[in-house]
């Protein structure tokens, strides 16, 4: 049994273990915690395995198609998870383009409802603005990459062009040497 003597010191020891084992069970990408860095999720999800990463999606996708997207209670914080989602190369679900329209979409709402990404703090905004940069990017070398391979497959197009008319011509010229042949021959 305990004394009155001993009970500060065992009620210290049990509050102590509390915390401990309760500081221990958060799991890095948690959904659920909406206080969380938005720099640490994304470090989490690179180290998500594919099924963890389609767990993750289906949750987060879940959670943004239950609130109406003309709801006052737009939900900011899995909206931003999501274009984190789309955001990551290893994702299924990874596409620069939603990802930029997602993060457009919230910093319209930003400046007409003052919400979204004006509630979170400074950091996570300087993540937020990298990742829009990172984005930019993104999209401006994959255009580049496209027009590129667009005046290469026209190029090839007119050299191929050329090449038919070479042959043509060539074909042309051998049946008018034939037909020179043919009329020697015809004279001998």
């Amino acid at each position: 049994m305990l004394s009155t003597r001993d009970f500060p010191s065992s009620l210290l020891a049990i509050v102590l273990a509390c915390i401990i084992l309760l500081s221990g069970c958060q799991l890095p990408g948690n959904t659920q915690n909406n206080n969380g860095s938005y720099g640490q999720y994304y470090l989490a999800l690179q180290q998500f395995s594919q099924e963890q990463l389609n767990t993750e999606i289906k949750i987060i996708q879940n959670k943004t198609a239950l609130i109406p997207s003309n709801s006052a209670q737009d939900d900011y914080d899995n909206q931003i998870k999501l274009l984190l989602l789309y955001s990551l190369p290893k994702s299924p679900i990874h596409n620069s383009f939603n990802a930029k329209a997602l993060l457009n979409k919230l910093n319209r709402l930003t400046k007409q409802q003052n919400n979204a990404l004006a509630i979170i703090n400074p950091s996570e905004k300087a993540f937020i603005t990298l990742l829009n940069d990172q984005l930019n990017q993104q999209i401006l070398m994959r255009n580049r990459l496209l027009s590129n391979q667009q005046e290469q497959q026209n190029q090839q197009q007119q050299n191929q062009q050329a090449l038919i008319k070479k042959i043509h011509l060539l074909e042309q010229t051998i049946k008018q040497l034939k037909n020179i042949d043919q009329t020697i021959d015809k004279r001998d």
